[in-house]
């Protein structure tokens, strides 16, 4: 399995700036899958959760990279959302994946 962490400096959630402690994408990869597997773990200044359901996310790394794809809902509680990729994720070659 080959994958990579990115530190996340900005968040958007359906177009919509999500003020942020923390996050980090997790991107994973198989020989057998078609795209690579990726989540987002965001933890926002704002404790109010997220409604069940996909969302677009576009996010900007610390070193500046831009990324997106649509992600669904795993759980969000006490203003940590965790989401998991619902399919591509723009902006990640797979074979920069370690």
């Amino acid at each position: 399995m080959r994958h990579a962490r990115f530190d996340v400096a900005y968040l958007s959630i359906e177009q919509v700036n999500l003020p942020l402690k923390a996050a980090y994408l997790l991107v994973a990869d198989t020989d057998d899958a078609v795209d690579p597997q990726w989540e987002l773990l965001a933890y926002a200044l704002d404790e109010a959760p997220l409604g069940q359901r996909t969302y677009r996310i576009d996010l900007t790394t610390l070193d500046g990279r831009e990324m997106g794809g649509d992600a669904f809902l795993v759980r969000s509680v006490d203003g940590v959302h965790v989401l998991r990729g619902a399919g591509p994720l723009d902006g990640v070659d797979p074979t920069e994946l370690r």
